[in-house]
């Protein structure tokens, strides 16, 4: 089995590498990828610390997950076997934007009357309070009077969704429109292929598009995109299908991954997705993991 999408420390998981890696290699999971959110640190602290790489023995793709815009949608691009010391990520002040997008939500609950802890801030150095859609949501869940509000707008209100159902979605009335902040699509993924990589849309059914196989149908037919993660957690099998036929349709790649987070998604378990709905093979990738590079 393998897993291609997950987070440390570097990023928004809990994990240090050197967790990661001991939990991949507890799972005896052959091909693993560490694809934290703008950014290849994880890949640096390996190299710094040739003693990691030991702890696991499978192989590792060198991966990341980078942020871009399509259509004004807020969504991610995983990159896979890039040469990371070649990779050109957009400059972000992550934490100015979280920050900001932060005091952006509290405005907002102040408007509809949603209570949350006045003191909460972003924290620069932990992964469960450097987002501020993770670290909004996890105080307002505090007060059980909050469910009312947001049942009456309709969608619902955890903490692991609230930035994928509210923050980016224009539908809520906590939605950013962060269009300022963050690369174009095609610019991301033309980064990826100048560093040596492949580059597969993440997670396509998790963004709030109104006719997600349409638009995933025009990105696959349309981009230099060379693949999508066909297996997640969150996919029913119905969307699974739909991925894959799609890939099928238009020669792509496909790809999958659990998007372990650890503590800060503590219902998804690394290789094995939530309550054990995720196995994915190593054959899925068998005809293009050779084109990439790996350690």
């Amino acid at each position: 089995m393998i897993d291609l999408h997950m987070h440390t420390n570097h990023s928004d998981g809990t994990d240090s590498v050197e967790e990661l890696l001991k939990n991949a290699e507890k799972k005896h999971l052959e091909v693993i990828s560490i694809t934290d959110h703008d950014s290849i640190d994880a890949y640096h602290e390996i190299d710094e610390n040739p003693e990691l790489r030991s702890l696991y023995s499978g192989t590792l793709i060198v991966g990341t997950e980078l942020r871009a815009l399509y259509h004004k949608h807020n969504i991610e691009v995983l990159g896979y076997g890039i040469d990371y010391k070649k990779l050109k990520i957009a400059k972000m002040d992550s934490f100015q934007i979280q920050t900001n997008n932060l005091e952006k939500l509290k405005r907002t609950a102040k408007k509809l009357g949603v209570r949350y802890e006045e003191e909460i801030q972003i924290c620069k150095d932990d992964p469960r309070y450097f987002y501020g859609s993770h670290t909004f949501a996890r105080s307002a869940l505090k007060f059980p009077e909050n469910i009312q509000i947001f049942e009456e707008m309709g969608l619902p209100f955890e903490e692991t969704s609230f930035y994928r159902v509210h923050e980016s979605n224009p539908q809520s009335p906590f939605y950013i429109d962060n269009s300022d902040c963050f690369p174009s699509f095609e610019s991301v993924v033309d980064s990826i292929h100048e560093a040596g990589g492949l580059a597969f849309l993440a997670h396509g059914y998790v963004y709030q598009f109104e006719n997600p196989n349409a638009v995933i149908e025009e990105m696959l037919a349309t981009t230099k995109i060379d693949g999508a993660e066909c297996e997640y957690p969150l996919f029913s099998e119905e969307q699974r299908r739909d991925i894959k036929a799609l890939c099928e349709k238009y020669g792509k790649y496909q790809s999958g991954g659990s998007d372990y987070h650890a503590e800060n998604k503590p219902h998804i378990a690394l290789g094995s997705g939530i309550d054990g709905n995720l196995a994915i093979p190593k054959s899925m990738i068998k005809n293009w993991i050779s084109k990439v590079k790996t350690r």
